[in-house]
């Protein structure tokens, strides 16, 4: 190839990664987050094809173990996801500024620094296996299946990290179909895995961690052979993996509060669950198999708050002010049309979305009970997602953790305790906790939007020149 056809190709990628900026908004932010979309739901898969096949061919202690180690995956990854964020909207607001060397520095930023970071949670958590477990309240009859999962899916947090951490920095480029590829490839090799190690060699739930984490690995070294075969719409070089202060403060800044908030969710949810594995195994199990299906109802507005996450900080690094709040706007409404639509089926149809991952009648029984009351949530995520996804964008992530430990520790947690505790208290009494939770939140974020507008901290009007922030 040419040099010149060296050029135009990059030029091309370039004019690609800004579509978020210049072309349609709507349709740039369904492009966006359908590929995202499908990514998540094959990245839901992980846990809910360990919970299919272990459904199928275990017994109920395996069906509760394998939830309650799913929780830690589920941690671990919004933990990362969350940082990652920062990470996200910078390389973003670079490219939205046309910085090529900001965007450089801040790939090589984010890598250096997440390869670290799994290198100091990974010994952690694997030592931490046995208190995970206790702490979780979890079936005696599930104990012993719970630490074999646990801590394989431990063993394999660099794969989860760096596997996350390639995703994060294509989504700052306005890139969602690439991760989705590999996400789907090590969605693939997980079911084939989970087949062989659970349903064929009876491996149980160590079976199905070791084929998550065996997929996520495979993924990930394919990935980093992409990324270097194909190379970027820049120049980009070994130069470029350093720890630069100014980059790091700025993915920090953002990624802090998000991963923070992750992180109050899911422990949040963990409480839960050792609150509900107080009431049983049946209703253990039951709320295993309601997460999986709530995982994958959450789909459409965590992927157009990815989406919102990055419309927003490119157009606010090329100074277009409104049209990153429109980008909140948009991305609300099309979360909100698939809220309604969840929550019907949700009220008609809660057994039937169960059976998918059990055929044990008495936890689909349990799980739809959850289903019923919890699914009022689907309309209430729709914009505390977008909300949190602008904020983030435009560098105002602090109040996301604000909203969200408020809503975790002072609403969602005790009020799940107290509902659980009732003479004739069900997994329907249970639910009503996440719903209104984010009823707070939404009330929070209203008034802190309403507080930045008045002391003209936001605007609707667009910029002639973008801010500069630290690269």
């Amino acid at each position: 190839m040419s040099a010149e056809e060296q050029i135009e190709g990059k030029e091309k990628r370039a004019e690609i990664d800004r579509y978020l900026v210049e072309k349609s908004l709507p349709l740039g932010l369904w492009r966006f987050a359908l590929p995202y979309m499908l990514a998540f739901m094959l990245q839901a898969l992980y846990g809910a094809v360990d919970l299919f096949i272990v459904g199928r061919f275990c017994d109920e202690a395996a069906i509760a173990a394998v939830s309650t180690g799913a929780q830690l995956l589920q941690a671990v990854t919004g933990l990362i996801l969350g940082l990652s964020a920062g990470g996200t909207a910078l390389i973003a607001y670079n490219v939205g500024a046309k910085d090529s060397e900001g965007a450089a520095n801040a790939v090589g930023t984010t890598a250096t620094l997440f390869a670290l970071v799994a290198l100091a949670i990974t010994p952690f958590f694997a030592c931490a296996t046995d208190r995970f477990v206790e702490l979780m309240q979890t079936p005696v009859e599930a104990v012993d299946y719970a630490r074999q999962y646990v801590f394989i899916i431990a063993c394999g947090i660099p794969f989860i990290v760096g596997y996350n951490i390639i995703g994060a920095i294509y989504r700052g480029f306005g890139d969602s179909t690439t991760p989705t590829v590999f996400v789907a490839i090590a969605c693939v090799l997980n079911i084939i895995g989970d087949y062989l190690l659970v349903a064929k060699l009876g491996r149980g739930p160590e079976g199905a961690a070791l084929a998550t984490i065996a997929s996520q690995g495979t993924s990930f070294a394919l990935a980093l052979c992409y990324m270097r075969v194909k190379r970027f719409a820049f120049a980009f070089h070994r130069r470029h993996f350093k720890m630069q202060r100014r980059s790091i403060a700025k993915i920090l800044a953002v990624g802090t509060p998000i991963a923070l908030q992750d992180a109050l969710t899911g422990f949040s949810f963990l409480v839960i669950i050792a609150i509900v594995n107080m009431m049983g195994v049946m209703p253990a199990a039951g709320m295993g198999v309601a997460q999986r299906v709530i995982g994958f109802l959450l789909l459409p507005p965590i992927a157009f708050s990815i989406a919102v996450v990055t419309a927003s900080a490119q157009n606010f690094g090329a100074g277009k002010d409104r049209r990153a709040f429109m980008a909140f706007v948009y991305g609300a409404l099309f979360s909100l049309g698939f809220g309604v639509c969840f929550w019907t089926l949700g009220q008609l149809i809660p057994t039937e979305l169960s059976r998918v991952f059990t055929e044990l009648e008495p936890v689909a029984a349990h799980s739809a009970l959850y289903l019923r009351s919890f699914t009022i949530d689907c309309l209430c995520v729709a914009f505390i997602f977008n909300c949190n996804g602008y904020f983030c964008g435009c560098g105002k992530s602090l109040v996301v953790l604000v909203h969200s430990g408020i809503a975790a520790l002072a609403v969602r947690i005790p009020l799940s305790y107290i509902l659980s505790r009732g003479e004739d208290a069900t997994l329907y009494n249970v639910g009503f906790a996440a719903p209104i939770a984010s009823i707070v939140s939404i009330v929070i974020c209203v008034g802190y939007f309403l507080y930045l507008w008045k002391r003209g901290k936001v605007d609707f009007i667009d910029r002639e020149e973008a801010p500069i922030l630290p690269r």
